[in-house]
């Protein structure tokens, strides 16, 4: 049993690492997409929209009070284009993190879907144990929304919905609970149903236990140690 919590507990600290690079993967595509220049970084991304800002800075200049004032002045349709073209493009690279990692954690249920009936009939393989990790990308939902609270209770900076799920919801209008919410209410019933449907009975405690070990060490491991040092 010991053996099989180390084993665990590594893949865990692994698909930790894996997710957080690849949910900033997300955000990177995205912005390279539109056409900005990118920067990877252990926990975040930097994308280059100083030429756009540059233009909206200039027009203001030129315009302030027109502008702060609410009036009509020439360049209002280029100025107005401009910024809702700032706004959707930083919308758009807010997304694209959380899309990468949900649709990596539909991946990994639709592979446990296609392979229920041969794990009933022949166990657990590779390729099965793989895609309980991909499907379990979903727990960054949950994350998310227990570091905010946990965040929120410590500094108190008056909100407790945070990440990028917060700006999504902010971007529609919505309070920024709704995207949060909806997103680990979620990840809860996908770890459930894999946890205690699919993950065969006599691995699920020590599962769960490696788990929460191998969570914390790994975002210990990449935030702290090797994540400055390789994506600094």
């Amino acid at each position: 049993m010991v053996r099989k919590f180390l084993k665990f507990a590594l893949a865990f600290i692994l698909f930790v690492i894996l997710g957080t690079v690849t949910h900033e993967l997300g955000h990177l595509v995205v912005a390279e997409l539109l056409g900005y220049k990118t920067t990877l970084h252990y926990g975040s991304i930097n994308y280059d929209s100083s030429k756009l800002n540059n233009e909206l800075d200039s027009i203001y200049i030129q315009n302030k009070n027109e502008i702060e004032a609410g009036q009509y002045f020439e360049e209002k349709e280029l100025f107005e284009r401009k910024l809702e073209k700032l706004n959707y493009d930083s919308f758009l690279v807010t997304l694209g993190g959380p899309l990468q990692t949900i649709l990596t954690g539909i991946i990994g249920l639709l592979l446990i879907s296609t392979r229920s009936k041969k794990v009933k009939k022949s166990g657990f393989s590779l390729i099965d144990w793989i895609s309980v990790f991909l499907s379990l990308f979903w727990l960054r939902e949950i994350y998310v929304l227990f570091h905010s609270f946990l965040y929120e209770m410590v500094f108190k900076e008056g909100n407790y919905f945070g990440g990028d799920e917060r700006y999504i919801s902010e971007y529609f209008d919505l309070h920024p609970s709704v995207v949060p919410i909806s997103l680990a209410l979620t990840g809860v019933a996908v770890a459930t149903y894999i946890l205690f449907y699919y993950i065969p009975k006599k691995y699920q405690s020590v599962f769960i236990i490696s788990g929460c070990v191998g969570g914390i060490v790994g975002i210990a491991v990449w935030y702290f140690l090797l994540g400055p040092i390789l994506l600094p």
